[in-house]
């Protein structure tokens, strides 16, 4: 009972670091629009943290 217990663990951790490793299309996009300085989207516009973050 405890082998079938704890494979069942093990298997259901191996399924959520499977669903871990995928990628999200346009996700590269959306770290690109944010600022380096705050993490702030800006999205076609300067931040206007102005090195404050």
């Amino acid at each position: 009972m405890i082998f079938k217990i704890v494979s069942l663990f093990l298997i259901g951790m191996g399924v959520l670091a499977m669903f871990g490793k995928l990628t999200v299309p346009g996700m590269k996009r959306l770290t690109d629009a944010k600022c380096r300085r705050c993490g702030r989207f800006t999205f076609g516009k300067p931040c206007d943290c102005k090195g404050r973050g």
